[in-house]
């Protein structure tokens, strides 16, 4: 495996931010004294905030680096966080493990399962314990194989578990008339320095006064929507310091960055955001989750179809985005990642893997974009 330093791709959006992000690579804690855990702080440096330890031996997905190279980037229950580069090394196959590390996509598990997906377990072999399920569609990481080659070891959010190689499939390429996510090694930043796409707040504004969503990041620009005070947005990036990009609906344009702050909307106790909508094609179909839960599905030539989501699962590898959902008769997976629809240049702030009823009533398996109500 490369290390991550061999790959180092500087990202043009970290203007508001002293770090320089590098590809997001797969490494390990290591190095510490017996008994010593490594400290995960709030800022690259070691004068930040202690805000929690990890074991040796724990895998970490690293974000980036700072512009020094010695404070690594990652995700720690949800927040972004740093740990010391010396501490952590390369995630290495042993000599006898079989080829086919990497990305992989889970697949061929079939609509009821009884386990629910493709189970993680911790160690290879069904007879070790249960720790976590993925579902179709889901991209892991493989560390290293057994020498037969039937059992994968997988990056988690804070350790590795072991899944059977035979649900395992090479991502395949994608399709242009489908909408499709949009590949993020260098990750855009938000006006707070943090990763986005990312739902904020309007904050800052008078209760009778709207914030102004403009054409063109500067004051002088034509408003093309106007946001509420506590309205949520979806930020995707910045264009400069002070203006960030969001999406409105199917409006891209630009907000005065002063007035947002991360967080916001109705999300699911595990942190799902609700109040969506997705769309997809070939055919047209639409989903809309709402804040109560109800869910309404349609598709070009089928009835609409009212139901209730009954499952919002983070995911065992990151704790967080992609979630598995469930609401009868439709499954999917909803990741927080950028997604074109295939069809115009807007962008839009989640994907989804879904499956659900055509309108013959054939499960059918279709790629889409999410954006707010």
């Amino acid at each position: 495996m490369n290390g991550c330093f061999s790959r180092l791709c500087i990202s043009m959006a970290a203007v508001s931010m002293s770090t320089s992000l590098a590809c997001a690579d797969i490494m390990k804690v290591g190095g510490l004294r017996d008994g010593d855990t490594l400290n995960v702080r709030a800022g690259a440096g070691a004068h930040f905030t202690d805000i929690g330890d990890l074991k040796s031996g724990t895998i970490v997905d690293v974000k980036g680096v700072d512009s020094t190279g010695n404070w690594g980037q990652i995700l720690y229950r949800g927040q972004v966080a740093y740990v010391a580069m010396r501490y952590l090394e390369d995630v290495m196959p042993p000599a006898n493990s079989s080829i086919g590390t990497g990305k992989f996509l889970v697949s061929g598990i079939k609509p009821g399962d009884p386990d629910g997906g493709l189970v993680i377990r911790a160690g290879a072999g069904s007879d070790f314990m249960v720790i976590g399920v993925l579902a179709n569609g889901e991209t892991i990481h493989v560390i290293e194989r057994t020498p037969d080659g039937k059992w994968a070891m997988i990056a988690l959010a804070t350790q590795v578990g072991w899944v059977s190689t035979a649900y395992l499939s090479a991502i395949p390429s994608n399709d242009p008339a489908q909408p499709q996510p949009m590949p993020a090694e260098n990750p855009m930043l938000g006006p707070d320095g943090l990763p986005v796409p990312a739902v904020y707040s309007v904050t800052n504004v008078a209760a009778d006064d709207a914030l102004w969503v403009r054409a063109e990041p500067n004051a002088n620009s034509t408003p093309v929507n106007a946001l509420a005070p506590n309205a949520p947005v979806s930020v995707i990036g910045i264009a400069t310091p002070a203006w960030a990009k969001v999406t409105v609906g199917q409006t891209v344009g630009y907000v005065n960055a002063r007035y947002l702050t991360r967080g916001g909307g109705v999300t699911t106790s595990s942190g799902l955001q609700m109040n969506l909508i997705c769309r997809g094609t070939e055919p047209f179909w639409t989903l809309e989750i709402a804040p109560d839960r109800s869910v309404i599905y349609t598709v070009m030539g089928g009835d609409e179809q009212r139901t209730l989501l009954h499952q919002a699962s983070p995911s065992a590898r990151t704790g967080g985005y992609p979630y598995t959902i469930a609401a009868q008769p439709v499954s999917g997976i909803i990741d927080q990642r950028m997604c074109s629809d295939g069809m115009s240049e807007i962008e839009y702030p989640w994907s989804i893997l879904l499956n659900a009823p055509n309108a013959t009533g054939n499960t059918m398996t279709a790629h889409g974009c999410c954006t707010l109500r």
